[in-house]
């Protein structure tokens, strides 16, 4: 009660409806300003996620929280760390080890792996075991207007990003891929970046190679392309056929047709 009270202190009388919420970074604490950039909860909490799926992950202290639109609490559990939702659920942390939450913050994919990305396209890429390293978490602020991407003093996290093998899941939890890659990024139209010994490729959500490892680093798909750096220095992309090219086609959007 006493962290809704916080956020209600904040909460300034205006029409919700069409209103974009974006939290925004003032000082060293969060809040929420709307699309006009008026402050719609005042910036005492330690951490705040923009919102997904109608939800949002805070911090206060050390403790995390879900919240909806409304900046009502979700649910009464505590969490050491949430991320966005897609397809209805979103990574969560208990202690040092990751699972998956759904939007009424009830644990769908219980603690278990070391570390995890968000799920995509129905899959989600989990790791187990590993040692330890730092994380920066502020990617998922990419795009958010008003945001300061610095994070705060002390917010960062340390999950286990490093050594062990990195697989796919099923919203169930269940294996799709065995751990075996040396890192996995996010799904995204079909193929998976797959990252073997220290060269990337792509896989596809059956964990079979679709590119195989040629690049120094490969990002997700968009629009049929992905953005790659080849072992020669030169960075480009690269179509779902691998071939590679140093400037971008223009993408005919209604042609583009993942695997």
């Amino acid at each position: 009660m006493r962290f809704i009270a916080l956020l209600l202190l904040g909460w300034i009388s205006v029409s919700w409806a069409g209103d974009e919420i974006h939290p925004v970074r003032l000082g060293k604490k969060f809040g929420y300003v709307d699309s006009s950039g008026a402050v719609v909860v005042e910036a005492k909490l330690d951490w705040a996620w923009p919102f997904t799926e109608g939800r949002a992950g805070v911090r206060q202290g050390r403790n995390w929280y879900l919240i909806s639109e409304t900046f009502e609490r979700v649910s009464p559990l505590r969490y050491d760390w949430i991320g966005p939702f897609c397809g209805g659920l979103a990574p969560a942390r208990e202690g040092k080890l990751w699972g998956f939450i759904d939007r009424n913050g009830k644990w769908v994919v219980k603690p278990y792996y070391s570390d995890v990305r968000p799920f995509r396209g129905g899959v989600a890429a989990v790791q187990l075991g590993g040692q330890p390293s730092l994380v920066d978490k502020t990617d998922f602020f990419e795009g958010v207007a008003g945001v300061d991407l610095a994070p705060p003093v002390g917010d960062r996290m340390a999950p286990a990003a490093v050594g062990g093998k990195w697989g796919v899941i099923s919203d169930r939890g269940n294996f799709i891929v065995e751990p075996k890659f040396t890192d996995l990024g996010d799904a995204q139209e079909g193929f998976i970046p797959a990252k073997l010994g220290t060269l990337w490729g792509y896989v596809d959500t059956k964990g079979e190679w679709k590119i195989p490892p040629q690049f120094l680093s490969a990002k997700g798909f968009r629009s049929g392309w992905a953005k790659v750096s080849a072992v020669n220095g030169k960075d480009g992309w690269v179509n779902f056929e691998g071939k590679f090219v140093t400037v971008r086609p223009a993408v005919d959007l209604a042609a583009v047709h993942a695997p």
